[in-house]
């Protein structure tokens, strides 16, 4: 009988063992080593998602999921914090978990790292610290607070006021993903942010490195159900990752009036191709409708330096 019950003491404490380890993560790797998330610019971005990591590791690549916007990393075995980036939008994570990419997280790692123009950004990427790189981390909080400090009007209309960019739940058509869809953002060679609705009205405007800088023209904004989105224009591509210098044809549905909205965004001609800048940066390309002038589109060019992959 003490044999027995000495056997079954034993039996207990090693299932008590197995539970805790269980219960802390010890039991499945995969749960504690996944770093995932949605890519989007309003509609889901496609091709890949690239990650640094804080001991500047070799770079890890995946791919996005073309009709949900969604990625997913394995990153064991690297050191967190990590640096996402998708064509030239950046979002950072302090380990695994979740960390989407869109115009806002973009903003968030510019204001928390200082970043004053898409050079300098994509500079560190390629060649990262850890040390600034746990320092961006660390600032990250304070510039989830600038961003819905700023931007506050904006994100009301959406019922966005209190979602995390980074780290919050992002529904395709819905809610934030549909404010990208409605307010474009460019980021001039200087690093003077606009963000604006398809018909070119202006909402913000500011320094790509310090939000709480930037100006919101509240008067300009308008719930969604009244955006102007549908205006009968559509561009095609309506998101371009490209290189320095580099061409692009776009085309249009209808007659449209081509333009550049972004100062000093490169060229494009009457026949819709597109020249990009010797600059770095997000610029906005504008379809107007020959027959109604009233009625626009508007493309967003990702500019990267010459031999950076897009």
């Amino acid at each position: 009988m003490k044999t027995n019950r000495n056997a079954g003491i034993i039996y207990l404490i090693v299932a008590v063992a197995v539970f805790v380890l269980s219960g802390c993560g010890g039991g499945s790797s995969a749960s504690t080593s996944t770093l995932s998330g949605v890519a989007t610019s309003g509609a889901p971005m496609t091709g890949t998602v690239y990650l640094r990591d804080s001991a500047n590791n070799l770079e890890m690549s995946t791919t996005i999921n073309p009709q949900t916007g969604a990625f997913s990393f394995n990153v064991m075995g690297k050191t967190a914090p990590y640096l996402l980036r998708s064509g030239t939008l950046y979002s950072m994570s302090s380990g695994p978990g979740t960390a989407n990419i869109n115009p806002l997280t973009h903003l968030m790692v510019a204001d928390a790292g200082g970043f004053t123009d898409m050079s300098s950004m994509n500079a560190f990427f390629n060649n990262p610290n850890g040390t600034t790189m746990n320092t961006i981390s660390g600032k990250i909080a304070a510039a989830r607070l600038h961003m819905q400090q700023t931007m506050a009007p904006l994100l009301n209309a959406y019922g966005g006021a209190t979602v995390d960019p980074i780290t919050g739940p992002i529904v395709i058509g819905k809610g934030m993903d549909r404010m990208f869809d409605d307010v474009k953002m460019a980021i001039d060679a200087s690093g003077t942010v606009s963000m604006m609705y398809a018909n070119g009205t202006s909402v913000y405007s500011g320094p790509l490195a310090n939000m709480s800088a930037g100006t919101m023209m509240p008067g300009n904004i308008v719930t969604p159900s009244a955006t102007p989105v549908a205006s009968g224009v559509t561009i095609s591509p309506t998101v371009v990752k490209m290189q320095m210098n580099a061409q692009q044809q776009f085309t249009a549905n209808i007659p449209v009036t081509w333009s550049v909205v972004t100062a000093n965004g490169g060229s494009i001609t009457s026949g819709g191709l597109y020249t990009g800048p010797n600059a770095q940066g997000m610029f906005l390309i504008k379809a107007t409708s020959v027959a109604d002038p009233t009625k626009s589109a508007t493309a967003t060019v990702q500019m990267g330096s010459s031999g950076m992959m897009m």
